[in-house]
């Protein structure tokens, strides 16, 4: 083999990677590493114990593939009979379940290591860094192997939140505290009467919500966040409309160029709306400047979050249910503090009422991904951290690279055969970590390297 090209992750990311690149070449080497077995083809958000949490994106936007976007749809279709428990019908509107999903990445995973088994390696291990000698990469493995390598490409996902209480070993250690939410240990040993708190009122607390409720869950759920929201409804009574792409702006008058839209648009939902405007924002903001991205991280993130961010009408209304029968609570808080206490863990928090204090027996961490790489306790990313070969953004998104998925070193210096694709754009392109953006990704850069 003349080329070599390592995928870093064996997760979605990753998996989406070896699909574009298997056969694209007869003289390329890839091999793709993963540290965790269980973890190949879905990550951490697939796990075949999701069988209840639907996916936040209906079947017709899951498509691997980027030319052959009816793909899952008809894979579902013709596997039906394997769901007729968890899907009596399959339409390119319905949410299917997490767990569906991860077998159908599986699947192509499987059959494309298969097809390609000369060419194509998967091996179990963890990457501990990475390094460049002359027009080389070298991937220094924890089995104590080196790979040579023309190109490397960072494939992580998603990483686990930022830890609440950095400060209080007691409490990060205690088996009622969960600082990763995308686990089924969240679940286990229940026995019904519970008091369980939720940190944050994303779309990941929603999803433990339903896998609570998914296992028959008696007791109580408080959620608590700075904005205290969840997320809205999807509405799909009506397609997006084809909005044009407005040019420069700044984000203040894109805000107001938005809600214009909304207005023109009255005769439809406003979420179909939102839906149109989603193949403009990458462009969007490309175009702002760091202070422009830090006056709407600061100023209009938050009214983003909400309306970018829905989940199905069904998950909406279990929600509402649950809150009416006085088993969910939502509120707008600041976390003060934690500690340990023979029940459990007593958190103590304020909101508008005042300071509050109770013990819960179980505190799952959903504030969202923790995007500060320094701060994340991967080998790999602090040995490139400290040889100058990854830079943390200005704003803590993501890293420096190219809207293209070159990473940057200091001085902004392109590591050539260095790429990265999902999460670690989002400095640069913010809308990156959905399907939609990723399958793109992994096209675009096996053209580029391997086509």
């Amino acid at each position: 083999m003349s080329k070599r090209i390592v995928i870093v992750g064996g997760g979605l990311s990753g998996t989406l990677m070896a699909l574009q690149l298997a056969g694209k070449s007869k003289d390329t080497e890839i091999i793709m590493l993963e540290k965790n077995p269980e973890l190949l083809g879905r990550g951490v958000a697939y796990h075949y114990d999701f069988t209840h949490q639907p996916l936040n994106v209906v079947a017709s936007g899951m498509s691997l593939f980027p030319d052959r976007l009816n793909h899952f749809v008809e894979w579902l279709q013709e596997n039906s009979f394997r769901y007729n428990h968890l899907l009596p019908s399959v339409t390119p509107n319905t949410f299917v379940p997490r767990k569906i999903f991860g077998d159908y990445i599986v699947e192509h995973l499987k059959k494309t290591h298969h097809e390609y088994a000369g060419s194509f390696q998967i091996r179990i291990d963890e990457v501990l860094g990475i390094s460049k000698k002359q027009n080389k990469l070298h991937v220094n493995l924890e089995s104590g192997i080196a790979l040579e390598a023309d190109h490397v490409i960072l494939a992580l996902g998603n990483f686990a939140p930022a830890d609440l209480f950095p400060d209080n070993e007691a409490v990060t250690k205690a088996p009622g505290y969960f600082a990763n939410p995308w686990t089924d240990q969240v679940y286990s040993h229940l026995k019904g009467n519970e008091k369980i708190l939720l940190v944050g009122t994303g779309l990941t607390a929603v999803d433990v919500v339903l896998g609570l409720r998914s296992r028959n869950f008696a007791g109580k759920v408080a959620m608590l966040s700075r904005r205290g929201k969840l997320p809205m409804p999807h509405d799909l009574s009506a397609p997006a409309p084809v909005i044009a792409d407005p040019g420069y702006l700044t984000p203040r008058d894109a805000f107001f160029w938005l809600k214009a839209e909304i207005q023109k648009h009255k005769n439809i939902p406003w979420t179909s709306v939102m839906d149109g405007i989603r193949p403009l924002t990458q462009e969007i903001w490309k175009r702002w400047s760091w202070d422009e991205k830090k006056y709407f991280l600061k100023r209009l993130r938050p009214i983003w979050e909400v309306v970018r961010h829905r989940i199905p009408a069904q998950s909406s209304t279990v929600l509402a249910e649950l809150v009416n029968e006085g088993r969910l609570t939502i509120d707008k808080a600041r976390i003060d503090s934690a500690k340990l206490h023979a029940d459990g863990i007593e958190v103590t928090w304020t909101d508008q009422g005042g300071t509050h204090s109770e013990v819960f027996q179980k505190v799952v961490n959903c504030t969202g991904p923790e995007s500060n790489y320094r701060k994340v306790k991967l080998p790999v990313l602090a040995n490139l951290i400290d040889e100058g070969m990854l830079v943390n953004d200005p704003l803590g998104l993501g890293i420096l690279c190219t809207p293209e998925g070159r990473i940057l070193g200091k001085g902004e210096k392109v590591i050539d055969g260095l790429w990265c694709i999902g999460p670690m754009r989002k400095a640069v392109l913010w809308e990156t970590t959905a399907i939609r953006e990723l399958r793109i990704q992994a096209k675009e850069v096996a053209e580029f390297i391997a086509g």
